[in-house]
């Protein structure tokens, strides 16, 4: 479904119009469980949402649109078909919430401004742990880049996490200092 544009009507306030209502309805099945939740209407609306921005992201861009924001509708998106697959176990879910997730990766929607602002990178964490779990769940091992700490490392998370080459490895310092010698151990898989 197209949405319907008033010339008179800012293209920025269609576009927080969207998001008020897509983040309404995501938030409503949130809040249901798993087998109670139709999320056909909440897929709609994102979808309308996703594809208002890409035609007029020059125009939000230029209105104030962040990148972590266009990053947050992609993950919501993800949560959306990895909520689907738990639901039906259908791996096409699973698959389409890798590519949404591979992607905010690749276009590292998150970096920017995340050292500043704590929900970003409370974001941010959120989507790597959810992307893991995808990760796991498709058995993949490498991404389909094939330079996975060169991936990781434009998200900042080996160099602010430790994951890569010394990370873990008895040096105390594999994640910025945070795990002591005696709790070390316990980590090591």
């Amino acid at each position: 479904m197209q949405v319907q544009q008033n010339p008179s009507i800012p293209v920025s306030e269609v576009y927080w119009s969207l998001l008020h209502k897509a983040d309404k309805k995501f938030s409503k099945i949130r809040e249901l469980p798993y087998y109670h939740r139709n999320r056909h209407k909440v897929f709609k609306v994102y979808t309308q949402l996703w594809k208002f921005q890409q035609e007029n992201r020059q125009k939000l861009v230029d209105a104030g649109l962040r990148r972590s924001e266009i990053g947050e509708i992609a993950s919501r998106i993800a949560q959306l078909y990895l909520g689907q697959y738990m639901r039906t176990s259908e791996a096409s879910y699973l698959s389409e919430a890798y590519i949404f997730y591979e992607a905010i990766l690749s276009r590292v929607y998150f970096k920017e401004g995340m050292f500043q602002d704590l929900s970003l990178a409370n974001k941010q964490l959120r989507f790597i742990s959810r992307f893991l779990v995808v990760c796991l769940l498709l058995n993949r091992r490498s991404l389909e880049g094939g330079d996975e700490e060169d991936a990781w490392r434009r998200v900042g998370v080996v160099e602010n996490v430790g994951v890569g080459e010394g990370a873990g490895e008895g040096d105390g310092e594999a994640a910025g200092g945070i795990i002591k010698e005696e709790e070390e151990e316990a980590w090591r898989w």
